[in-house]
């Protein structure tokens, strides 16, 4: 089966230029449940700090019987929260180093 190729989309948030990409959408897995998508968003130009924004899985559990679970539907509003929120929780688009994870509470 082919992989979808990942689409990357710009934003400006604040006068930054950035880039985001849907890395992973919504899954299960046996050692930590449902999961909810994954965000990269990466500062355009020189290589700077990859953000990685994790979301909770928004859908219903099922009770019993296996189904794919709801996606969340992505919008720019949506990324620009959740990129305000990590730059509040420490994120600096400039700096170099380890990726910065963030865990974002909900999705708006």
């Amino acid at each position: 089966m082919q992989r979808k190729k990942q689409v990357t989309s710009p934003i400006t948030v604040d006068g930054l230029e950035l880039t985001w990409t849907v890395l992973r959408d919504t899954q299960w897995s046996s050692r930590d449940d449902y999961q909810g998508i994954t965000i990269s968003v990466r500062k355009v130009g020189p290589e700077r700090r990859e953000l990685l924004l994790k979301y909770p899985f928004l859908g219903v559990k099922p009770n019993g019987n296996w189904h794919i679970p709801e996606k969340l539907k992505v919008t720019p509003q949506i990324v620009e929260a959740g990129i305000r929120e990590a730059i509040e929780g420490g994120w600096e688009p400039d700096s170099r180093g380890k990726v910065f994870t963030w865990f974002v509470e909900k999705a708006e």
